[in-house]
């Protein structure tokens, strides 16, 4: 999460923005923290901190656009920390986390890599033109269905079932292609083509989870409903 920012901290500031990193750093740390332990006493201070204090240190700095930069660094700080502490913590749920991150990783993979190739060789309807010109929805509604049979595929060697993982499946699919979007509005604002360059050939780490980000938060709450203890992540 912490790399994650810093690229978006990287990109904002492209975008003409003034965002500061410090801010980011901190909401982002304080939202992974408050999913990651929601029973704490530390949860409602810590978000409760990175709000006030984050506000006042963005004034301090006295930028030509003080709640607009102050806005972005903290949401975009905000929307890492408490999707990716989701996403984390996949591993912990019973009866054995690693399904449900499996499960997160199969039915993301499987719904991007089929709405690409499916889209380049059939896709005729654009989905997003403005944002993503490549994407359409003959790729997107073949990833949402191949991520679904994948979800249920792998769900008939889980505790889970074939059910629950054609469901999440469902969901992964026709959800997750949200998180590619909406970095690809903030890469388009910050002509950008990659988030960064840590992975040669494949560009940052944002560009590697950012369908992901939305994919656990997607399986996290299938997860909960299934367990029956279906609570929001703080107390």
């Amino acid at each position: 999460v912490g790399w994650t920012t810093y690229e978006l901290w990287q990109l904002l500031g492209r975008a003409g923005y003034r965002p500061s990193l410090s801010v980011s750093l901190l909401t982002a740390a304080a939202a992974f923290v408050s999913v990651r332990l929601p029973s704490s006493a530390i949860v409602f201070p810590a978000l409760t901190l990175a709000l006030l204090a984050s506000l006042a240190w963005q004034l301090r700095r006295a930028p030509a656009r003080p709640f607009g930069d102050w806005a972005v660094s903290f949401a975009g700080g905000f929307y890492l920390g408490w999707a990716g502490g989701h996403l984390a913590e996949l591993v912990a749920l019973p009866p054995d986390g690693r399904w449900w991150l499996a499960l997160t990783l199969v039915t993301a993979w499987s719904a991007d890599s089929t709405a690409y190739a499916f889209g380049r060789l059939f896709g005729r309807h654009k989905l997003a033109p403005a944002i993503s010109p490549g994407k359409t929805w003959e790729g997107y509604l073949a990833g949402a269905i191949v991520s679904t049979v994948a979800g249920a595929i792998l769900g008939t060697f889980a505790p889970f079932g074939a059910f629950v993982g054609g469901v999440a499946g469902l969901l992964v699919g026709t959800l997750s292609v949200f998180g590619d979007l909406i970095e690809s509005t903030i890469k388009r604002q910050a002509h950008a083509k990659d988030s960064g360059q840590v992975i040669p050939g494949h560009g940052g780490i944002f560009d590697r989870i950012d369908s992901l980000l939305w994919a656990g938060v997607v399986v996290f709450y299938v997860a909960i409903v299934n367990l029956g203890t279906f609570q929001l992540p703080f107390p």
